[in-house]
């Protein structure tokens, strides 16, 4: 039997959740607090711009962030979560031997410092800025923290499987290649194919072969 055919369109367009809605929204703030740091500094960083910038008045961003100290906290995240600062497949996964995953972390680094170099803007900007501001520097340190976790988990799994023969603390080692990072994506910037001698030297040096 063939069923009456029911007038109009009787299905209603999906509608986004608030949840997922409020997490978008979100999203957009941050996007423009990078975006303004990266043009303006840290000193052009202003909420009311900001809000602006994102389509929203100043009061919905206070919403979403009670203050700067929050906002640069998921501008921080932002960097290393969505743009995946120093992040390549290689270099997360645990298939590959441990200097194939540093190396691999190397590669992205110089990579991203050629096509994002304002990702690195802002994030000199920031840590300078924490240099005077306890409250930005634990922000630094909490994903310094993960940071030096990954290093050392490579460190040491190379000197297990004897990749990495040269002496020294994984821990120390690990804190050395963040700073000269630190430094090198500030001394190299706008040259960043410059970036890439000094850190494979060390990849030398781990393994003790000079």
């Amino acid at each position: 039997m063939v069923r009456p055919r029911q007038k109009g369109n009787t299905r209603k367009p999906l509608k986004r959740s608030p949840s997922l809605k409020s997490a978008e929204r979100r999203s957009e703030i941050v996007r423009a607090a990078y975006r303004t740091l990266a043009e303006k500094g840290f000193e052009g960083l202003r909420m009311r711009d900001i809000a602006q910038r994102a389509g929203i008045d100043h009061s919905t961003l206070h919403y979403y962030f009670a203050g700067k100290e929050a906002l640069i906290d998921a501008i921080v995240d932002y960097i290393v979560l969505d743009l995946a600062v120093g992040r390549s497949p290689a270099a997360e996964s645990e298939d590959v031997s441990p200097r194939l995953r540093l190396s691999a972390h190397f590669d992205a680094l110089i990579k991203q410092l050629q096509e994002t170099p304002e990702m690195f803007v802002v994030l000199a900007e920031l840590n300078t800025r924490a240099m005077r501001e306890p409250p930005l520097r634990a922000i630094f340190n909490k994903n310094d923290r993960k940071w030096k976790g990954f290093l050392t988990e490579v460190l040491v799994s190379g000197m297990q499987k004897n990749e990495f023969k040269g002496t020294f603390l994984p821990e120390v080692a690990a804190e050395a290649i963040i700073s000269m990072i630190r430094g090198l994506t500030i001394t190299c910037a706008g040259r960043p194919e410059l970036m890439r001698r000094p850190l494979y030297q060390v990849l030398t040096w781990l393994e003790g072969t000079s």
